[in-house]
């Protein structure tokens, strides 16, 4: 159970759709048409990012997921693939790099956007003090590696407070459900100017990649 922020909040099911309310006019048999205004869907924080589902599989009818996400700056996925999820990044806000395949794209911005087929090598990392972006995920289904991994958002912000904390195992059974992969090949990113401290509380794909089995 997490909650939409809506004014007020509500309480939506893990196995619900995201939004309480939906359209008319949809044929029987498809999930039906909706509008989730700013800050509504089911809000989790995941590792250190706030993490807003916008569409699950269940209302795509699988075609695709959504999921906006706000993470502080080294928030980061390390190298990692994916057996039979293709992704999408629309960045919103802040500033980001990314890797795919075997190249480097610095400093996205705002209106910034990266593809990912299925079975790519690719890795991101923020490096503003924080950005915003959605997860366009297909088929739908992915989003459900990270609510499996996540806590609920008590408040529509960045997590302040310590909540759940992941163990080795969590992570790596995770990742053998729904897969996703490490490369164990190390980073293509050079450090960044504005890396400081260690970040591998921020990685959403975990730091013990090296114990996950191929």
């Amino acid at each position: 159970m997490t909650l939409s922020y809506l004014k007020p909040p509500v309480e939506i099911d893990d196995n619900d759709p995201v939004s309480t309310t939906h359209s008319g006019g949809t044929p029987e048999g498809l999930a039906p048409g909706y509008v989730l205004p700013a800050g509504a869907g089911p809000a989790t924080w995941f590792m250190q990012a706030l993490f807003t589902m916008k569409a699950r599989a269940l209302d795509t009818n699988g075609q695709f997921s959504v999921v906006e996400q706000l993470a502080p700056r080294g928030f980061a996925a390390p190298a990692h693939t994916h057996s039979n999820t293709t992704e999408a990044f629309y960045v919103l806000d802040g500033e980001m790099d990314f890797a795919v395949g075997d190249t480097v794209y610095q400093g996205i911005v705002a209106g910034g956007f990266a593809y990912v087929p299925h079975s790519t090598r690719h890795e991101f990392r923020v490096i503003s003090e924080t950005a915003k972006f959605l997860l366009i995920t297909t088929p739908g289904g992915f989003e459900k590696y990270f609510e499996a991994l996540s806590s609920p958002a008590t408040a529509y912000e960045l997590p302040s407070t310590e909540h759940r904390q992941l163990t080795p195992d969590e992570v790596i059974a995770a990742k053998r459900l729904f897969g996703a992969m490490p490369t164990n090949d190390g980073t293509l990113f050079e450090p960044h100017e504005h890396a400081h401290g260690d970040d591998s509380h921020n990685h959403p794909h975990g730091d013990h990649d090296h114990d996950h089995d191929h």
